[in-house]
């Protein structure tokens, strides 16, 4: 079947958004893990607020930099040609899934075999 030229470049479009949204929400971490640093925690409950939310945002940042890759490698799918196509059967991936979540690597069944372990 195919996907076809419009929905890749509605996806393509899709991705890119998602990527600047991923690099401002980084440059916010940064200024305010920048702006913790600099005020300095006076007493041990600061202190304890500070390393929750350190910890907090290093979990975020975790988090979009590996969505940052995932949409970096489904952009360059897009200009090889084979964006859509499970990585682990190879098959189409449901343009539905693609629609949610434009990165996705695999199709429903193939995610679900490697959240449990056998992909």
């Amino acid at each position: 079947m195919g996907l076809s030229d419009a929905f890749i470049k509605r996806m393509e479009k899709k991705l890119l958004d998602k990527m600047q949204e991923i690099v401002s929400s980084l440059d916010e971490i940064i200024d305010r893990t920048a702006d913790t640093d600099s005020r300095g925690a006076q007493d041990e409950g600061d202190r304890s607020v500070s390393h929750y939310s350190l910890h907090y945002l290093s979990q975020l940042s975790t988090r979009e930099l590996e969505t940052f890759k995932a949409i970096e490698s489904a952009l360059g799918k897009i200009k090889e040609g084979n964006f859509g196509v499970c990585e682990g059967c190879k098959d189409e991936i449901n343009p539905k899934r693609i629609e949610a979540i434009p990165w996705a690597k695999y199709c429903v069944e193939c995610q679900e075999k490697k959240e449990k372990g056998f992909l």
